[in-house]
């Protein structure tokens, strides 16, 4: 237990007794108020002559606000008391004072962002035990990546749709965003009915050029399976009953998927006993053909078939545990319209529960962009309830993005000369003198775009922020009119929040929309 002295604003005072209350920390504490309102306002000079003057002792450590200027080490000097930012927000000193040990915390650093940086640590400590527990005998190699038999870790594989329409360096750029985005797999996807044998070939060979990572093929075509392998392919989807007879040269290194299609129909049946024997004949058969490392693939449905077909997977892999899964989860998150982050997470958490080893990810709608991170996320917070034995909640990691975990108040001060009420309405406005802005958001190259038409001419500023393209237009002199200044923030704004979520943005149209329910 140590002895705490909290520094706080008088506008924070409130909020920090309450957090002393709802905490029952086992450390005695004490707060000091300084008359100034806003904590922000406080530097450590102001707090460290105001300390002195007090003649503040026999404290082990000083709490001072985590937004506070300067470095905590001021006060140190000063007082002789070890002194610590605490969080940026009053309300977060509850995961401080839950700390038994404080001296953890940083004197030029707020708790919040020491702490984010522990918990970080601890969570890539625990995904790398998951890692380095993987064998020969409990996973599958697939190029060099180990895949677990039976998750956690979820490999996360991410398709290039329509690689015969790209050139090599179009090819090469995707398969770099998908890397970056935490996909483990790269796959290449082709033209349906159509067989493009070379450029199978072709795209292979960059992939296996460019990057280290295992790459597969998504094509159930067997001139293409051929050519792919051919090449050097770690992975092949679809090798199925409708196929198998016609690929003659076998390699024991590639990795097959097979899917319960049906040689007669050709249909995958939703019936689920006879999904599952046609799904294991389909193993046992691409097995005697010589491929050793077989994965299962039951075909996830839209909802509507989705339980039902998840059924379909449970049942093969308590009747099969030994054959991997992979499921491709495009067909559900393209086929509802709700933000893809919270349809990814559950049907990863499921996915872990049924156990899939491979989740198969598609970004070709605009609705599901973004999708391979959120489901590299979504892997991981798996892997960490599954350590917790717990639901994925409070790891370290989330996937909140358009709502929070916690409600903050913001304090005012108590006392107003005078309370305006402002009503949107539409009023008459001049142009600035100087020129107009259209600005867009340019996704492809990750940054906001404003184009000046004015007196000094077309200006293209682009940024990755709009802190950073309102400072160039500043320096640029580019505006006259505070109205405008105004404006300008308020697009600009909203360019950098469609930036960062991947949503459209159209200067002056409302960004989000809420939606409605229909009244009967």
């Amino acid at each position: 237990m140590a002895k705490i002295l909290i520094v706080t604003s008088e506008l924070a005072e409130s909020i920090i007794r309450r957090v002393l209350v709802e905490t029952k920390t086992e450390h005695e504490v004490d707060v000091l108020v300084i008359p100034v309102q806003v904590a922000a306002f406080l530097t450590v000079e102001y707090i460290a002559r105001y300390l002195r003057e007090r003649g503040v002792k026999d404290y082990d450590y000083i709490l001072i606000p985590g937004l506070v200027k300067g470095s905590g080490r001021i006060i140190e000097e000063a007082t002789g008391i070890r002194t610590f930012k605490g969080s940026i927000n009053a309300q977060d000193l509850v995961e401080v004072l839950k700390l038994s040990d404080l001296s953890v915390l940083s004197p030029d650093i707020p708790a919040d962002e020491v702490l984010s940086s522990t918990i970080e640590e601890k969570c890539r400590e625990i995904l790398r035990l998951f890692e380095n527990s993987l064998t020969r005998e409990n996973s599958v190699l697939v190029g060099k990546l180990r895949v677990p038999i039976t998750p956690p870790p979820i490999r996360v594989a991410a398709e290039i749709t329509e690689v015969h329409l790209l050139d090599d360096k179009r090819l090469s750029e995707m398969a770099l965003r998908y890397l970056e985005s935490g996909a483990d797999i790269l796959v290449l996807g082709f033209e349906a009915l159509q067989s493009h044998p070379d450029r199978v070939y072709r795209a292979v060979r960059v992939l296996k050029r460019e990057f280290d990572v295992p790459v597969a093929v998504d094509t159930s075509i067997p001139s293409e399976i051929i050519s792919a392998m051919e090449a050097g392919v770690d992975m092949v989807l679809n090798m199925d009953l409708t196929n198998i007879s016609k690929i003659e040269r076998v390699n024991k290194e590639v990795a097959v998927v097979t899917i319960p299609r049906d040689p007669v129909t050709g249909n995958i049946p939703r019936d689920l006993s006879t999904k599952v024997k046609l799904l294991e004949k389909s193993v046992n058969i691409v097995k005697k053909k010589g491929f050793e490392k077989v994965f299962a693939d039951a075909v996830l449905e839209p909802y509507g078939q989705f339980f039902s077909s998840l059924l379909a997977y449970y049942t093969f892999k308590h009747r099969n545990p030994q054959i991997p899964l992979l499921a491709s989860i495009g067909n559900v998150t393209e086929l509802i319209d709700a933000d893809s982050v919270g349809v990814n997470a559950s049907i990863v958490m499921i996915a872990q529960e049924v156990g899939v080893s491979i989740v198969l990810v598609v970004e070709s709608s605009v609705e599901t962009q973004g999708s391979t991170l959120e489901v590299k996320i979504a892997s991981q917070m798996a892997t960490l309830a599954h350590y917790k034995n717990s639901p994925p909640k409070n790891l370290g990691v989330s996937l909140l993005v358009l709502k929070d975990k916690k409600k903050y108040d913001v304090e005012f001060e108590r006392e107003y000369d005078i309370t305006i009420e402002a009503v949107e309405e539409e009023k008459p406005h001049t142009l600035d003198p100087l020129g107009i802005f259209k600005i867009r958001v340019n996704h492809e190259l990750k940054c906001i775009e404003a184009l000046y038409i004015g007196r000094k001419g077309r200006i293209l500023i682009r940024g990755k922020s709009a802190k950073a393209l309102q400072n160039k237009i500043l320096e640029l002199e580019l505006i006259s009119q505070l109205s405008h200044a105004m404006y300008l923030g308020r697009e600009l704004a909203k360019a950098e929040i469609a930036l960062q979520l991947g949503k459209n943005y159209i200067q002056e149209k409302p960004l989000f929309i809420k939606p409605k329910y229909i009244k009967l």
